[in-house]
């Protein structure tokens, strides 16, 4: 047998990763010799290379490789060493929460570059004004020139200048969208690091006032805020300047009155919308409340999915999420309503600006020019985006990050474990101790603020003893071990611990969701005859060779979910005796196990003759038969010493000390734990399943679920697309009709007061249109995300326990928090301004298209090559999309599994390889979303480049073409042809991000179409059994066979058993034998299509009942207990 595992470790395949301890988060940041060197940071590196960078074209192998062939996660280049986490964790190191805040902490790190970045907004003002008054020139050329004998060169230099303009406003306008993004991305990814850094260093006790869902929150929702804002924040100051600049432009070519009477509408606008900013501002501070209770109960659902199931609890678990939810959802209703009115405002301001304006001039028999009249219309459309679009967000998005750093900042001042190596704490003299001596005097260590929880401790440990802790339940023991380990706060007497090592295990076995081996080494290097040794003292070399082919290489699921608690129990003493300590505390190791197996480990592990015969030892355990060798047995009660000395000295002295209560813990022949589901024989492959990445596009019932999940849905929606068609047709007729008006002003004056009110009535019913379809618009998504956020709650209860199984909770949680809150928040905003600029976009070539129809022979063209990029781009950027979400998932795993084995960590003193590891899978995703964000701009700057090109165009033949057109459309044409250049790709742009976001959808979508229990295989008719069924309880197995998978071996074989009523039965075996399968097997958990034979109770066949009746007449006392937050009469019955 040991022959075997020692060819296993010799095969090439089996070679351990040895993890090289100079490999620490803050040495690690050279570049992955595994990958390609970054191309971005190639281009960045010269000046040589500008053309690259600002073009672009550094990203084209990757984008043309995603059209050939599916990406995987080693096509993509190494991080730029500057986005890195080891970079950014040692930029900010210097920094000290305690004596900052999180915000003022940002802003000194990255105030520079920011700054420099956000300065790229000043060029791109000057080229953005410039333009409208180019086309003044140029419709004052087309109207004049033979008046003034202008040749056409002068006609086609406008143009060309035109074209300067907006070829300059391109590349700046992408570069700062990039670099902004990036520094967004890279304030956000340090923020998690840094959480994650704390967290690893608050102690117990202080822990108990956050909890796991909120620690995922800050990092999916907190953090996330300050790299919203990063995009934005520059236009606080740049909207301004440019709304002042412009207003000085327009004063020198209209009368400043009306200027002022355009502008107070502007103004009035903007102030609406920062206070409805503010306003849905407080409602996402209240709905992130309930979001933070709902991921929490989420997070129970996940964690106590077994107890939920045998219980019969899902009804009730629906009710109570459900509950919050609604609660939720109210708040982001509201918030939605008042965002609507922001975007319909925003998409009306320059029509009511115009209207105000111009209606003024007319009162005042002022002359309405062409060249004036388009000029302050394309004026007031460059400043809408920035000043009512950008400027709203940006405060809004300012005061979000100012309430998320004082919850980042609440979270990162609680206070931290002491520390361990040396410790010597108040009050009273210090004094010296030799290494490995443990000694306490007086200590008092509180698990609340005002609950004592030991009180007037006196202990001292020599070096190198073996201490055996008792006591009955709730005496101290492991809070003894935990205050020895810093993790307790002392608030009175002294503990001292001169630099000694530590090595744990905890009462609660916990695994790392990693290979067996990798539980073993814990970051250690590997040694295979010290590896050898250990594994047979803790008995695993019989369960290696029972896995199969993959050995010590078994993957093992989230929470050890493939193991038996004894199994877990032994990986961790293994774990324990594999770290070189000097002090060994165990927290009740042998309960899980068997006596013979609890004897090998005492005698190999523990005891006088063992492994660690020479090391200090602390073992709280309740089988006090392990204390006839120890040197001090220690013996609490309510957090008191009640006595302490050799044990064979109290065992005289107490009678009674072998009648101490203790708890009952199943042990692993007796019965393994009944909620983990394991494996006859364990094969080569991981239990947990690889999550999905699609590469095809979102599938249309993904988009049927989301918009039009009922039939009411149905209307809503064809009354959306009635309003959005109306808005757009009704804005252009009247823009259209305004220059019919301009070109009547100076031809026939009788029609001006009709002139006057149709412009007015166009107008008007453009505003209504305009609010009512945004309302409806966003009330349609809203509605379709809370039925695909309920469906998918449906899925994940009445799903089969498979499935949590081989999901990690990170996975899920993932898609209940991240992947909802995009559905909840950003899909029907980008969808509705992708629907909105595209509209926008076609009404605009069908003005330019009236004008001249010259210019839609541009169409034949560049509708092709906008084809061509376009479906290079999605099939690129959808499967970038999904590797993004796919590494996201394991950061939240990592997070949510360090956060159950604090202790664990913090005693092996492993933080800094669990920092580093959770960097590595940040920088991970970061690779495939830093790719995905220049992939968007990619399309963005080129759709630009073709914009550019037709608004060029569109010029040159206006003023080929001056003889044939009249001075107001040409006016009117190219207003609109200089607007394209931003809006067409924007519109492109957010269709195809709203695309890749309902890959979220689609993510939702998936659990919302789980397949429940009660549906698996299922052929045979129901039965209804009496109301007082079952009245006897006997239970009988006829020829009972089954298998937990169609790959694996039968886990019971021809069963024939026969318990009568009323009788007490032990069930025995070894691990795999089978004894939990039993429970499966009553409780129905196995897939239909795996079993053969019958279970009867009272004779009726159990397979015949639906799963609700069985379960909620069969009752089960689980091994590892599971408690809900709420009252104990809610745990008790929910």
């Amino acid at each position: 047998m040991n022959r075997n595992i020692r060819e296993m470790l010799n095969n090439d395949e089996y070679k351990p990763l040895i993890v090289n301890k100079q490999n620490r988060y803050d040495n690690n940041c050279n570049n992955n010799n595994q990958r390609s060197s970054s191309r971005l940071e190639w281009a960045e590196a010269s000046w040589n290379r500008l053309f690259y960078l600002l073009t672009w074209w550094w990203i084209n192998p990757i984008i043309l490789l995603g059209y050939k062939r599916p990406l995987i996660d080693e096509d993509l280049d190494d991080l730029p060493h500057i986005d890195k986490c080891c970079t950014l964790l040692n930029k900010l190191s210097r920094y000290y929460w305690q004596e900052s805040t999180t915000l003022k902490i940002i802003i000194k790190a990255f105030w520079k570059q920011s700054l420099l970045i956000g300065l790229l907004l000043l060029p791109r003002m000057i080229v953005r004004i410039g333009k409208p008054l180019i086309i003044r020139n140029i419709v004052f050329y087309i109207k004049n020139y033979q008046i003034l004998s202008l040749s056409i060169t002068t006609g086609y230099l406008y143009a060309i200048a035109l074209l300067i303009c907006t070829l300059i406003e391109v590349c700046i306008l992408h570069y700062f969208v990039f670099q902004s993004s990036r520094i967004g991305l890279q304030i956000r990814n340090v923020l998690t690091s840094l959480i994650y850094k704390r967290a690893l260093s608050i102690n117990i006790v202080s822990f108990q006032k956050t909890t796991t869902a909120k620690i995922i929150n800050l990092i999916a929702h907190d953090a996330a805020k300050f790299e919203q804002l990063n995009t934005s924040i520059h236009y606080i100051w740049a909207a301004p300047l440019e709304a002042l600049v412009v207003f000085v432009i327009l004063c020198w070519i209209i009368k400043p009155l009306f200027v002022l009477i355009g502008y107070s509408i502007l103004i009035i606008l903007t102030s609406l919308q920062i206070f409805f900013s503010r306003k849905f501002g407080r409602y996402y501070l209240s709905a992130a409340v309930f979001t933070d209770q709902r991921i929490h109960a989420f997070n129970e659902l996940i964690q106590g999915y077994q107890i939920i199931k045998m219980y019969n609890w899902e009804k009730s678990m629906e009710e109570r999420i459900l509950q919050i939810r609604q609660r939720e959802f109210i708040d982001i209703q509201h918030a939605f309503r008042l965002r609507a009115l922001n975007i319909g405002s925003s998409f009306l301001a320059t029509s009511l600006m115009a209207l105000s304006t111009f209606g003024s001039m007319w009162l005042f028999d002022y002359s309405l020019e062409a060249a004036d009249i388009f000029t302050v219309l394309s004026m007031y459309n460059q400043i809408r985006m920035p000043v009512l679009r950008y400027l709203p967000p940006a405060i809004e998005k300012l005061s979000e990050v100012w309430i998320a750093s004082k919850r980042i900042d609440e979270f990162m001042n609680l206070p931290m474990v002491q520390n361990k190596t040396s410790l010597t704490i108040f009050p009273g003299n210090m004094f010296n101790a030799e290494k490995d001596k443990i000694i306490m005097h007086n200590a008092s260590f509180p698990w609340q603020d005002s609950d004592v929880c030991l009180s007037s401790l006196n202990i001292e440990i020599e070096s190198g003893i073996f201490v055996g802790i008792i006591g009955p339940v709730g005496s101290g023991k492991s809070s003894l071990l935990s205050a020895i380990l810093g993790e307790m706060i002392l608030n009175n007497g002294q503990l001292n611990i001169n630099n000694s090592s530590f090595s744990y295990v905890s009462q609660s076995s916990w695994i790392v969701p990693d290979t067996l081996r990798s539980n073993i080494l814990f970051g250690k290097s590997f040694n295979e005859q010290r590896y050898l040794t250990i594994i047979r003292a803790c008995c695993l070399d019989v369960d290696i060779e029972t896995f199969g082919s993959s050995g010590d290489l078994t993957v093992i699921g989230e929470k050890g979910i493939n193991l038996s608690g004894g199994q877990k129990a032994r990986i961790s003493l293994a774990r324990a005796l594999y770290t070189d300590a000097d002090i060994y505390l165990f927290d009740d190791p042998l309960a899980p196990v068997d006596p013979k197996v609890a004897r090998h480990i005492y005698e190999q592990c523990i005891g006088p003759n063992s492994l660690l015969s020479k090391k200090t030892r602390l073992l709280v355990t309740y089988q006090i038969q392990f204390l006839c060798d120890s040197h001090l047995t220690i013996v609490l009660a309510n957090g008191h010493i009640q006595t302490q000395g050799r044990f064979d000295q109290l065992s005289i002295q107490h009678e009674n000390i072998d009648q101490i209560e203790t708890t009952n813990f199943d042990q692993e022949t007796v019965s393994d734990s009944i909620l983990d589901i394991r494996r006859s024989t364990i094969d080569n492959q991981s239990i947990v399943s690889d999550e999905k990445s699609l590469s095809d596009a979102t599938s249309w019932s993904t988009w049927h679920s989301l918009i039009v999940g009922s039939s009411l849905n149905w209307f809503r929606f064809y009354l959306v697309i009635i309003f959005l068609i109306a808005g757009e047709v009704f804005y252009d007729v009247s823009n259209y009709w305004l220059s019919q008006w301009s070109k009547q002003s100076y031809i026939n004056q009788q029609y001006q007061l009709m002139n006057v009110y149709i412009y007015l009535g166009l107008s008007l019913i453009t505003v209504i249109i305009a609010l009512i379809r945004v309302h409806y618009f966003f009330n349609l998504i809203l509605n379709g995300s809370n039925q695909l956020h309920n469906t998918m709650l449906t899925g994940l209860l009445y799903t089969s326990i498979q499935f949590y199984e081989s999901n990690p909770s990170g996975r899920i949680l993932n898609r209940v928090s991240k992947d909802q809150k995009v559905i909840d928040e950003q899909l029907g905003i980008i969808l509705f301004d992708a629907i909105q600029s595209l509209l926008m976009t076609i009404g605009s070539i069908v003005i330019i298209g009236i004008v001249n129809w010259w210019v839609l022979l541009l169409l034949i063209p560049l509708v092709p090559i906008f084809w061509i990029l376009s479906h290079i781009y999605l099939k690129t950027s959808r499967q970038l999309k999904r590797l993004e979400s796919i590494t996201r998932s394991p950061v939240y795993t990592h997070f949510s599994s360090s956060l159950n084995g604090l202790v664990t960590i913090r005693a092996f003193k492993v933080e800094d390889d669990f920092l580093q590891s959770l960097t590595n899978k940040i920088d991970a995703n970061t690779r495939s979303y830093i790719i995905l964000i220049a992939t968007n701009i990619w399309l963005g700057f080129y759709l630009d480049l073709m914009a550019a090109f037709f608004s060029f165009v569109t010029t040159i033949l206006a003023i080929t073409l001056r003889d044939q057109l009249n001075p107001a459309y040409v006016a009117l044409s190219l207003s609109y042809s200089i607007n394209m250049t931003v809006l067409f790709q924007w519109g492109i742009r957010q269709l195809l991000e709203s695309e890749t976001l309902m890959t979220s959808a689609e993510r939702i979508n998936e659990y919302a179409r789980l397949s429940p229990e009660e549906d698996e295989g299922g052929q045979k008719r129901l039965i209804k059994t009496s109301p007082d069924w079952p009245t006897s309880g006997i239970i009988e197995f006829r020829n009972y066979s089954f298998r937990y998978r169609s790959d694996l071996k039968l886990a019971l074989k021809n069963i024939n058993l026969n318990i009568a009523s009323n009788e007490k039965i032990g069930i025995i075996g070894r691990t795999g034998s089978g004894k939990s399968s039993l429970f499966q097997a009553l409780f129905r958990f196995i897939n239909r299509s795996m079993t053969d034979g019958e279970i009867l109770i009272d004779h009726v066949d159990i397979s015949r009942i639906t799963l609700k009746h069985l379960r909620s007449h069969l009752s089960v006392i689980p091994q590892q207990p599971f408690l809900f937050s709420g009252t104990l009469r809610y745990n008790l019955d929910p």
